[in-house]
């Protein structure tokens, strides 16, 4: 009886606790289904973007510029309205890369503090896009420190406070939209050109990285390359920084052959840059330079009128030249030296003439790169001064070596074949050891030298393609895209634009084209209105209605 009634005892004990556990573990488990929400966003499934259905996402679009160069810190009223994000759901496309400038926020005079009407702006776009089942990557164009495409915003990296802000900033944004289905994700830093190393380009993007995650786990962050890192040559390499994070994508752009897609504006002096495809123009990849017929005549120190001067033919036996340009030099001149009426011409393995490459009366100072090893020295086109006529180059006042090269008249040599290089000089107060000349330069590159066709445009996004496998992340082309000179005068923009499309889709890279509204790349032309069905890159919007459909 005392052994029954013990049993009953420890049995009445043994069922009041594992009820009062029960009740708890049912307690703690109904916390964690209050507080664990399911992510509805956009989400990646090993490498590959779905929704929270576990549907595959393919983000294809169109990017919208929202006037940021202006600076200004009102929204642009006129960039586009609702009717806009209809346009671009007619065309086929998901997906709006939604440029900012961080004035719309937040004003220097006043900073971590965040104005309401940017974040009026947003929403007003949010539920524009909702209604037109467009996602929106919010992509920082115009960060604290200044844009960073050609190479002018230093105070992004040479200032902390700035990079304290951005962060801030973007830890604002993160917050107020972490259960909003319809953005797809956050751009850090648009085109980030770091001013002394990338390892810059890290520790700023794990930074950002960082309080993003503090307030939103799941929304995506777009990482973008390096598009440079200022005195380096490293414009050819995936320049990806080293970050650690989940729900990240990497971002590049595609512009290549930057001297065809930006051709004739007046702001890249540039000139002409053909049309696509054109089987008669190289274009190569990861080229380096090599080595130069160093030892071409040098011009007289002193002061001498316009001369001729004639190379020796050049033999050409190295495997490893596989282009050549011409070049002209004009170190430690102290004064000045000018170039005109320059030729290469090719002779066979006997040495026998057999066509001229390059005959060039110089008139523009378009595709003439000036490199100078102490960053001395001046450079430019003469409208007074030429051997024909009132037009050469010039360099001056250089304490070092320097040259202005054209890769823009890049040729293949054959093996054993003879190339000279020739043209005229003239100089005023050439120092006495100075070494001006004409010389040909030559570069190296571990792979084909093709033409200007599809296969370089792939060869082009392959060094991502290979980023992306290698990593197992998925890869997104932020921009790309063709100046409105590329679709005039039978170019060959469009075929341009498909042959991108083309190759993005079956690499399975995202995009968004830029750009919806500007002059320079838009679909829709002008400014400071609202986009007109009348001025706009009609043939152009067709090929992705007929593409993305």
């Amino acid at each position: 009886m005392k052994t029954i009634t013990n049993f009953l005892l420890y049995f009445s004990i043994s069922f009041f606790i594992s009820c009062n556990n029960s009740d708890t573990i049912s307690q703690e488990n109904e916390s964690e289904i209050v507080t664990e929400t399911p992510n509805l966003l956009l989400q990646l499934n090993d490498n590959q973007i779905v929704d929270a259905n576990q549907n595959p996402i393919y983000l294809q679009g169109v990017a919208f510029g929202n006037e940021i160069w202006a600076n200004s810190p009102l929204p642009p009223e006129t960039h586009h309205n609702e009717l806009d994000y209809q346009r671009v759901k007619a065309m086929g496309m998901n997906t709006v890369r939604f440029y900012l400038n961080y004035k719309i926020f937040e004003d220097d005079s006043n900073p971590y503090v965040y104005k309401q009407s940017g974040w009026n702006w947003i929403d007003k776009n949010i539920e524009w896009a909702k209604k037109n089942d467009i996602y929106l990557i919010l992509n920082m164009h115009a960060p604290q420190g200044g844009y960073q495409s050609q190479g002018t915003g230093d105070d992004l990296w040479d200032n902390p406070e700035n990079q304290n802000r951005l962060a801030a900033l973007w830890t604002a944004i993160a917050e107020h939209y972490k259960d909003e289905v319809q953005i797809a994700g956050f751009g850090l830093v648009n085109e980030p050109v770091p001013n002394k190393s990338l390892s810059q380009w890290s520790e700023l993007a794990q930074k950002l990285i960082n309080g993003i995650r503090t307030v939103n786990k799941h929304h995506f962050i777009f990482i973008e390359r390096a598009i440079y890192v200022k005195n380096e040559n490293n414009y050819d390499t995936p320049n990806f920084p080293t970050v650690i994070g989940e729900n990240i994508i990497y971002e590049f752009h595609g512009y290549d052959p930057h001297r065809y897609t930006h051709q004739l504006f007046d702001w890249t002096q540039l000139g002409d840059g053909g049309k696509y495809p054109d089987e008669n123009t190289i274009e190569f990849v990861d080229g380096n330079w090599y080595s130069a017929t160093f030892n071409n005549p040098s011009l007289n120190s002193g002061s001498n009128d316009w001369r001729y001067f004639e190379a020796d033919k050049y033999q050409i036996i190295d495997d490893k030249i596989k282009v050549a340009y011409p070049a002209i030099i004009g170190a430690k001149v102290g004064g000045t030296v000018y170039f005109d009426d320059i030729t290469v011409n090719e002779y066979n393995e006997n040495g026998i003439y057999t066509r001229t490459i390059v005959d060039l009366n110089i008139e523009s100072e378009n595709n003439w790169y000036f490199w100078s090893a102490n960053n001395t020295g001046e450079h430019g086109l003469s409208t007074n001064i030429g051997h024909n006529d009132n037009s050469s180059l010039f360099i001056k006042n250089t304490s070092a070596d320097c040259n202005l090269s054209n890769t823009a008249l890049s040729f293949i040599p054959i093996k054993n074949y003879f190339y000279q290089v020739n043209g005229w000089m003239k100089g005023e107060n050439v120092a006495n050891d100075a070494a001006c000349k004409i010389r040909l330069d030559f570069m190296t590159t571990d792979f084909p030298v093709l033409r200007r066709n599809k296969q370089y445009l792939e060869s082009i996004l392959q060094k991502y393609i290979d980023f992306a496998e290698t990593k197992n992340v998925p890869l997104y082309m932020g921009e790309f895209g063709a100046g409105a000179p590329c679709f005039e005068n039978n170019k060959g923009g469009l075929k341009y634009v498909e042959d991108m499309v083309s190759i993005a889709k079956v690499a399975n890279i995202h995009f968004t084209y830029h750009a919806y509204h500007e002059d320079s790349f838009g679909l829709y032309k002008g400014s400071e209105t609202l986009p007109d069905p009348s001025n706009v890159n009609q043939s152009l919007i067709d090929l992705f209605t007929q593409l993305l459909n």
